[in-house]
């Protein structure tokens, strides 16, 4: 028998962005992810998709949590001085809680 509540989650993609690499003979595009950035529509397609799931099976979404990665990078000065650590998280998923109406 199925419960009263269902629980999905979702971990969307770092954004991507590119930058020219000067070669020998002219220059390449390289492609990198973002560390500090998420890519936005990824997010908003799996928050999506896991509302039209939980829909289809008669769930109504209650509560949705989102999870954060942190991360620290050092701060270094461009003389070489150690400056400490600097932290930061981004979004980078959600768990959607969802519940049978009437339940």
């Amino acid at each position: 028998m199925p419960g009263k509540f269902k629980e999905m989650w979702f971990r969307a993609s770092l954004d991507k962005y590119k930058y020219e690499k000067q070669k020998l003979f002219g220059k390449e595009e390289i492609e990198k992810y973002n560390d500090r950035v998420v890519d936005f529509q990824d997010f908003a397609d799996r928050l999506c998709s896991v509302y039209e799931k939980m829909a289809s099976e008669g769930y109504d979404e209650v509560n949705v949590v989102p999870i954060a990665m942190g991360e620290s990078e050092p701060n270094v000065r461009q003389n070489g001085d150690y400056m400490g650590d600097v932290g930061f998280s981004i979004t980078r998923g959600a768990i959607v809680v969802g519940k049978k109406p009437g339940s």
